[in-house]
């Protein structure tokens, strides 16, 4: 008796689309895009939007392959909102965050999904909060912690850091 191959339907042909939507609670739908047959399985591909149950929007950019790509806008479980792109699956570029009063958190540079180079912290009075120099995702440099007027610095928490550990105080 030979055995043959087992079919479990039609054969979806590489490259074929479909659309992708899933509901949450109340028939609320939490995600909507495409996908899109590669290498033997769906993968995301083409524009998304994600909700929460209430329906809010959480997060809105694109896949290519099942990893995400170009422009993306982020709301998080605080309220606050990041902006910026994506390569083959990780954070690259500049990056922006606000906190919920819409007031700049966060701003600097990914590479390959770590963070990179200057990034400024701010309260969400607009007051500044810390000054950082990161190198492959770890403090590297000058790191300045700013007290609640946004102008003098903390010096216990602020100093030289190396591979994201302190190793001297500031000299100011």
């Amino acid at each position: 008796m030979g055995v043959g191959a087992l079919s479990c339907g039609p054969e979806t042909r590489e490259g074929t689309l479909r659309r992708l939507r899933e509901e949450g609670h109340a028939g609320i739908v939490t995600v909507e895009g495409r996908e899109r047959f590669s290498d033997g399985e769906w993968r995301k591909h083409g524009e998304f939007v994600f909700r929460n149950d209430q329906g809010e929007v959480t997060a809105t950019g694109s896949y290519a392959d099942g990893l995400e790509t170009g422009a993306w806008s982020e709301t998080y479980e605080d309220g606050s909102k990041g902006r910026g792109n994506y390569a083959a699956g990780s954070r690259t570029g500049e990056w922006n965050t606000f906190h919920p009063n819409g007031a700049r958190q966060d701003s600097g540079a990914y590479d390959r999904g770590l963070r990179t180079g200057p990034w400024v912290s701010r309260r969400a009075d607009g007051t500044l909060l810390r000054e950082a120099a990161y190198r492959e995702g770890k403090l590297n440099g000058e790191v300045i912690w700013y007290g609640q007027d946004g102008r003098a610095h903390e010096a216990e928490r602020s100093g030289l850091y190396q591979d994201g550990e302190k190793v001297a105080p500031l000299d100011r």
